[in-house]
């Protein structure tokens, strides 16, 4: 029970009270993106940056497949809270890119999912524009126990719009380059209360990020800023190529990564992850595992992805 109150008030902390934010909003969307300090807003070679910046996938130039697992604290054994994410991404040259993405949240009390179109284009070659049209949906179940007040479930399906930029510096200096990016998520600020009350409104998110790629030493170095309402938040992040070989005639790479960061704002809270990836044949499959360093009675959590471009 204690486990179980702990978790409850976790996926509050991180969700923002419910009258303000739904959980995705602090939630990363890739084990990938949980390495690097929660956010890909400045990367461009990874479908899942649909999330968190729908100008990442201009660049991307094939198909790409993605999806994701999060078990949120494998230690609890009277729920089970699960994190589910997909997307893909098309290239239609001249036209631009589409993208489609989704992710479930879900535990015995509490229900969210997103569904989630997006549109990039370049218009110049160091500059990336995009947009996203999201379902959202939130739901829970009525009351259950002895003592359970009786009321109704909560179900509610609204949209949401974001908008992001990116822009590249090539060969900053020989062989390095730099991207830029900034994000506005949730720009109508759709309420989640089932009447519509301004007090369940979702806050707007703003974010920032710079990321320094090294195609010289096979390194990336990220940071990236965000705020939702008051909930300030940083994060950083290092990408290596650790390793890189050949299997059957095929290239072979091992990535390590390690990052971190923190909520600011209201209340303090911070992150220390670590993963690696795996590049084999096409596909990509990245773990991380991140650890809440405020949270001391619960375990980690392990972040599982598969990419794959054609």
């Amino acid at each position: 029970m204690k486990h179980r109150i702990v978790c409850l008030v976790f996926v509050l902390f991180v969700a923002g009270r419910e009258s303000h934010a739904g959980g995705f909003s602090k939630l990363p969307i890739s084990a990938r993106a949980v390495s690097l300090g929660g956010s890909l807003i400045s990367f461009a070679d990874d479908p899942n940056t649909l999330f968190s910046n729908p100008a990442g996938i201009a660049s991307l130039n094939s198909l790409s497949l993605s999806t994701s697992y999060t078990q949120l604290f494998s230690g609890i054994t009277d729920d089970q809270i699960g994190y589910l994410s997909a997307s893909a991404v098309a290239n239609l040259g001249f036209v631009g890119n589409l993208g489609i993405g989704l992710k479930s949240l879900s535990s015995n009390t509490w229900k969210e999912n997103e569904l989630v179109g997006s549109y990039a284009q370049e218009l110049f070659e160091f500059l990336s524009v995009g947009g996203s049209v999201k379902l959202l949906h939130w739901s829970t179940p009525p009351p259950a126990g002895r003592h359970a007040v009786p009321e109704d479930g909560m179900s509610k399906v609204t949209l949401s719009f974001d908008v992001g930029a990116q822009s590249l510096i090539r060969d900053i200096v020989p062989e390095n380059d730099v991207r830029f990016g900034i994000f506005f998520g949730d720009l109508t600020q759709p309420s989640i209360a089932k009447n519509g009350s301004d007090d369940g409104k979702l806050d707007l998110k703003m974010a920032a990020g710079v990321t320094y790629l090294s195609r010289v030493y096979d390194y990336a170095v990220t940071l990236h800023y965000t705020v939702a309402g008051d909930v300030k938040r940083i994060g950083v992040g290092t990408e290596i190529v650790a390793m890189k070989s050949t299997a059957f005639g095929e290239p072979l790479q091992v990535l390590i990564r390690f990052g971190g960061g923190g909520v600011q704002s209201p209340a303090r809270q911070g992150d220390l992850n670590g993963g690696v990836g795996l590049v084999a044949y096409g596909f990509i499959l990245d773990y991380a595992f991140a650890h809440q360093t405020e949270l001391l009675y619960l375990t980690g959590t392990h972040h599982v992805s598969l990419r794959y471009s054609f």
